[in-house]
């Protein structure tokens, strides 16, 4: 029977942490108990036979209580409570044979036996960290301000050890501590090598691993990069190269190059870094598989690789041990020959759409444009790769957008959606006016829809538009002023003709002169 694996399992308390050191902690604690648990009854013994029957129970209850100690660690796994516990029965117990073997009122040889107070500190120090050394230390401290005190008053404390056998107890008491600090030295100068070892075989590992991993990236056939955290490329592999055309001693530590960006600003890998929740969100129609990772697939359209490209792309964080994010990686593979475009419109419209003199342009189910045909290029002054995977909103102006947004909505839903008036603006900053007809078409992957925009210009008619406003403007204004002066003739009549008369003028020929004029006034205010 191999009793190797069951002495292990009890000097770890059944611990299978990856924290090597906790585990070595853990060890040491095990084994100090070990020790204390079978050399407390050995001093009982002695106790016992030189009559001291106090300190036989003292340590034969001491001893029951490190083996509750063990057991005490083996349940909670908790280093500190069970290394204070037992440092506690270790305190309580040398208290109890010190006070009772002499402790401080004999001989100046007694005094060897307090060398085990260097142990207690040192086993605190090791078990539970500098801070539980440091109150241990206090307490010891303490303990020793109170015994001196009490030795100054002239305390007498009770020598439970035959006098001709004191300096042979109180030597060997010395000796034992001395070896036991030793032995915790030796544990001490092993666990520095072992962490050094660990720190080099780490080291060593984490070196072998990277080129490894490296090797791999580098020679894998799929377009491969790798980002850290700070969003610099670290790895830009030479399928990737070929795809882009962008060597990797160009990338490497720079942003990724905005071929591949996902949107405006961002890769997949840089969107994972910073907003990994969004991505569901916003490519909710793309993604083509996730996983509890946090690893996406989903499919996307690069208008500015190889004059544009479908592809399946996988980006997947690089987490570290502790659980945060280190970095990300992001794998390209062109699918653009396996299965019908899915960013384009039908091959069977797509010729004739592309020839039309009509500003037409497509918006796919994530709310970018997917399509631009050449009347779009020479109407707003973008080419296709300029606009592809952009908002159509940043072309509208602003008062405009809201009903532009509500409008693609409701085609999304199958509605259509025509003699809708917008105002664009060029990529000159000139304003566009057209009148458009939205339309919902199957997307190529026979899943989604896409929404297609169709432009009329009409800028020249809003010209003509303009102009008849003014003019329109200008008649109003001319008949309300003469209006104005018709309603002031008609009340000042009989005042005019009396002034007419008071002049010498011949009266029935003054009023028909001043009715011809009123009726003339008349006229032209009815053809206003």
């Amino acid at each position: 029977m191999d009793l190797k694996p069951l002495f292990n399992n009890f000097i770890t308390s059944g611990m299978k942490s990856q924290d090597l050191e906790t585990v070595n902690r853990v060890k040491v604690l095990n084994l100090f108990l070990l020790i204390l648990t079978v050399g407390a009854p050995l001093f009982g013994i002695f106790y016992f036979f030189i009559g001291a029957d106090f300190l036989f129970y003292a340590t034969a209850i001491a001893a029951v209580l490190w083996v509750l100690d063990i057991l005490l660690l083996r349940w909670t796994k908790n280093i500190n409570i069970s290394g204070n516990f037992a440092f506690f029965i270790f305190w309580a117990t040398l208290l109890v044979i010190k006070w009772n073997t002499g402790g401080m009122s004999t001989g100046s040889l007694m005094l060897l036996s307090w060398i085990w107070n260097a142990v207690l500190i040192l086993m605190a120090v090791f078990i539970t960290g500098y801070l539980g050394g440091t109150i241990w230390t206090t307490v010891i401290f303490i303990e020793t301000g109170v015994l001196i005190h009490l030795f100054r008053i002239g305390y007498q404390f009770p020598n439970l050890i035959p006098f001709d056998i004191s300096p042979a107890y109180s030597l060997g008491a010395y000796l034992s501590g001395l070896l036991v600090i030793l032995v915790i030295a030796f544990v001490y100068e092993k666990e520095k090598d072992d962490v050094a070892d660990r720190v080099d075989d780490t080291s060593r590992a984490l070196v072998e691993s990277k080129r490894y991993i490296d090797t791999i990236i580098a020679a894998s056939p799929v377009p491969t990069f790798v980002i850290d955290t700070g969003h610099r490329v670290i790895q830009w592999n030479r399928a990737l190269q070929e795809m882009t055309g962008i060597p990797e001693e160009t990338m490497a530590g720079k942003k990724v190059h905005n071929s591949l960006y996902a949107d405006n600003q961002w890769s997949l890998a840089d969107i994972i870094l910073e907003k990994p929740d969004s991505i569901e969100e916003r490519f909710s129609e793309s993604i083509v598989s996730k996983t509890d990772n946090g690893a996406f697939q989903m499919e996307m359209h690069f208008p500015a690789i190889q004059e544009g490209i479908r592809a399946m792309v996988t980006v997947v964080p690089i987490v570290g041990i502790n659980g945060s994010i280190k970095g990300a990686i992001e794998t390209i593979q062109n699918v653009s020959n396996l299965s019908r475009e899915k960013y384009t419109l039908h091959d069977s419209i797509k010729q004739a759409v592309e020839r039309s003199p009509y500003p037409i342009f497509s918006i796919g189910s994530t709310g970018k444009i997917n399509f631009w045909n050449k009347a779009c290029e020479k109407y707003f002054g973008y080419s296709f790769s300029q606009m592809a995977g952009k908002s159509p909103l940043t072309l509208v102006a602003k008062p405009m957008r809201k009903s532009f947004r509500e409008t693609v909505i409701e085609v999304f839903r199958g509605a259509t959606r025509t003699g809708k008036e917008w105002k664009y603006y060029s990529a000159q900053g000139e304003p566009r006016y057209a009148l458009a007809s939205a339309y919902p078409i199957q997307a190529g992957d026979r899943k989604s829809k896409e929404c297609v925009v169709v432009n009329t210009d009409i800028a020249d008619l809003k010209s003509r538009m303009n102009e008849l406003e003014r003019n329109e403007t200008e008649a109003n204004e001319r008949l309300k002023s003469l209006t104005g002066e018709y309603t002031l003739l008609r009340k000042n009549l009989a005042a005019y003709i009396r002034g007419k008369s008071a002049g010498g003028f011949h009266k029935e020929r003054d009023i028909s002169k001043l009715k011809e004029d009123m009726k003339s006034l008349k006229e032209e205010v009815e053809d206003l």
